[in-house]
C-alpha cells in the first residue's frame, strides 16, 4: 500500500485524477470504477479540465460504478445514475454502451447483482476509485461485512444513513437499501486509488493504515491488496504516529512502497547481459508493476567463459538469457551492440547510437551503473550514456544501482 500526503483536499484530487489520466495514456481501452458522494468531487472536475484541454480521452473506456440506492429512480435527485452523469458522464467522451450501473428499480435485485458481478468477472477495473465512510466503509460494503462477499443488496446502517442524509431533503428519505459491489470484487481491481481528506476522516483514516486488518474496517482489507493507493491530505493524516521513511537520506533517493514512482518510462543501462538483473532485479521487479521498463543491454557479453562455443554462438546464447529474464521482470529488452566492447574506436557512433535509442523511448528515469563502479565496461557505458543524455532536448532522472 502506497500513502500519498498532500497539503488539501484540491492538491490530493489532482494527485487521483493525475494518476488516472497517466494511465489512461497508455492504455487508453482502461475499465475503470467510479465512486459517488462528495469525495471524488474534486476528482472528476480534474478529469472534465484534462479532457477539455485534450490532454485525456475517454472514448475507448468502460466504466462500472460501485453501487446505487435501493430503490430509487434513475430521475431522482439522488441516484447515483444522476450524479454520475452531472458530475462526470456529461463532460466527457465516454460511450454511452460502455458506461455500467446497478439498477436501482431492478425487480429482482438479487439477480441484477449476479448479473452485474459477471460483468465485472470478465471485465474487471484497471483503476477503482474510492472514498471511505467514517466507520470505515467503502462503497456500501458496512462494518462486518465479509471480506470474499459479492455484489449484493444490504441493508445500510444508521450511522451510513446519517452521514447520507445531508444530501436529502428529508433525512427520512434516504433509502434503507443499497445494491454495492462486495470487498472481494472490490479487491479484484488491478489498482485502487482511495481519497480520504479533512480532519473527520483522521481517526478512520488511522484505523485503516495502522491498527489490525478486521471487518470492523472494512476498507482496511486494502492493506493486503499489491497495488492500492491511499492519498491524504494533512488533516486526515494528523493522528497518524508510524514513522515515514524519508524520500532521500544524504542526497539518495530511498526506494520504498511509499515512494515508488508510477506510470512512468524506465530505462534501465546493462552493460553486461546479466548486470541490470543480478544487480536490480528485484527493483525492477517492484517498479514494472506500475511503470513501462526497458532494459538497454550495451554490449553482447560475448566474453563470457562458456566453455565449446564460438563468439556468435554466446551472443545468441546470452541474449536469450536477457528475452528470459525480461520476460519473467515484464521489460522490454534492446539489444545495442556497441562496438567499443570490440575495442573498436567508434564511441561516436555508439554515443549516437544510445542517443537515437532515448529519443525514440523518452524514459522519465533512467537507471545506470553508480558513479564509483570501477568495471571498465561499466564506466564505458555509464559514459556513453551521460554523453548521449546531453543530446536531449529533455531531461530523465537519474538513478544509480549497485553493482
Amino acid at each position: 500500500m502506497k500513502v500519498i500526503i498532500k497539503r488539501n483536499y484540491e492538491e490530493a484530487s489532482r494527485e487521483a485524477a493525475n494518476i488516472i489520466i497517466n494511465e489512461l495514456n497508455l492504455n487508453p481501452a482502461e475499465t475503470i470504477g467510479f465512486a459517488t458522494g462528495s469525495t471524488p468531487l474534486g476528482i472528476y472536475k480534474n478529469l472534465i479540465k484534462a479532457y477539455q484541454e485534450k490532454k485525456v480521452d475517454f472514448s475507448k473506456i468502460t466504466s462500472f460504478n460501485l453501487d446505487e440506492y435501493y430503490p430509487i429512480t434513475k430521475e431522482d435527485s439522488q441516484s447515483y445514475y444522476l450524479f454520475m452523469h452531472k458530475n462526470l458522464f456529461d463532460h466527457i467522451n465516454i460511450q454511452k454502451e460502455n458506461i455500467n450501473m446497478l439498477n436501482g428499480l431492478a425487480k429482482d435485485p438479487e439477480k441484477e447483482c449476479e448479473k452485474y458481478e459477471e460483468k465485472l468477472r470478465i471485465n474487471r477495473p484497471s483503476i477503482q476509485i474510492l472514498g471511505i465512510g467514517s466507520n470505515g466503509h467503502i462503497a456500501f460494503n458496512e462494518p462486518g461485512s465479509s471480506f470474499l462477499s459479492k455484489t449484493r443488496k444490504i441493508t445500510l446502517t444508521e450511522k451510513t444513513r446519517k452521514d447520507n442524509a445531508r444530501f436529502f431533503e428529508n433525512p427520512e428519505d434516504v433509502p434503507k437499501f443499497a445494491l454495492t459491489m462486495g470487498l472481494n470484487t472490490i479487491f479484484e481491481s488491478k489498482k485502487i486509488i482511495l481519497l480520504a481528506t479533512g480532519e473527520g476522516k483522521a481517526p478512520t483514516i488511522k484505523k485503516l493504515l495502522e491498527e489490525d486488518v478486521s471487518s470492523s474496517c472494512p476498507a482496511s482489507i486494502l492493506r493486503k491488496h499489491k497495488n492500492t493507493i491511499v492519498i491524504i491530505d494533512e488533516l486526515a493524516a494528523k493522528l497518524l504516529t508510524r514513522k515515514e521513511i524519508p524520500p532521500t537520506i544524504n542526497g539518495y533517493k530511498i526506494l520504498t512502497q511509499e515512494h515508488m514512482p508510477e506510470n512512468k518510462r524506465i530505462i534501465i543501462i546493462s552493460p553486461h547481459p546479466d548486470d541490470s538483473c543480478i544487480n536490480a532485479g528485484g527493483t525492477i521487479l517492484k517498479l514494472s508493476s506500475a511503470n513501462k521498463i526497458d532494459t538497454l543491454v550495451m554490449t553482447t557479453g560475448h566474453r563470457a567463459d562458456i566453455p565449446g562455443t564460438t563468439k556468435e554462438e554466446r551472443i545468441k546464447i546470452r541474449e536469450q538469457e536477457v528475452k528470459q529474464e525480461c520476460e519473467l521482470l515484464e521489460t522490454t529488452p534492446h539489444f545495442c551492440r556497441l562496438a567499443f566492447y570490440d575495442n573498436e574506436p567508434k564511441i561516436k557512433e555508439d554515443i549516437e547510437k544510445i542517443t537515437l535509442l532515448l529519443n525514440e523511448l523518452k524514459p522519465d528515469i533512467i537507471m545506470l551503473p553508480y558513479e564509483r563502479d570501477a568495471h571498465p565496461t561499466h564506466i564505458t557505458s555509464r559514459n556513453i550514456t551521460l554523453e548521449a543524455i546531453k543530446n536531449l532536448n529533455f531531461k530523465p532522472e537519474l538513478w544509480g544501482y549497485e553493482t
